[in-house]
């Protein structure tokens, strides 16, 4: 048997071995920054669901409460002056969510449902920086009265 005598690589093997290794790794380190883009887009857009459910949840525990000035009744859309439980809040107002703003839309349904449709914004953010646009959710659920 001839291969027996032999030991090794050649030395054109083993560039030729390099070099698709090389190509393959640059082909994959390419596709770095789309993944990351990506699950950053999907962190963004899961803390954007994750307002919209909590702002929900204080409007429906507002229509639950007993309290002076709450209630099913007091659920209405408001403007940021005004302390309701639907002021629409601008970036920088919600406590650990500077990059964030959100709003509630009410509308009367009937005498005993209301409409409560939650909306957050926010700017996505792109391997070049933050971008100016914005990129919007939106939630919606129907409170009624007990």
């Amino acid at each position: 048997m001839a291969w027996k005598d032999q030991s090794g690589l050649t030395l054109a093997e083993i560039l030729v071995a390099m070099a698709v290794i090389t190509i393959a790794l640059v082909a994959v380190v390419q596709w770095f920054p789309l993944g990351i883009q990506g699950m950053e887009a999907g962190r963004q857009q899961s803390t954007a669901v994750f307002l919209a459910e909590q702002k929900l949840e204080q409007i429906k525990a507002w229509g639950l409460s007993s309290a002076a000035g709450q209630g099913f009744d007091a659920i209405t859309a408001g403007n940021p002056s005004t302390a309701t439980c639907c002021a629409a809040e601008g970036y920088t107002t919600i406590s650990g969510y500077a990059s964030y703003r959100r709003q509630a839309i009410v509308t009367d349904d009937t005498a005993n449902r209301k409409l409560v449709q939650v909306q957050v914004y926010y700017r996505p953010f792109t391997s070049q920086g933050a971008n100016t646009s914005e990129n919007q959710l939106e939630l919606a659920t129907i409170i009624a009265r007990h």
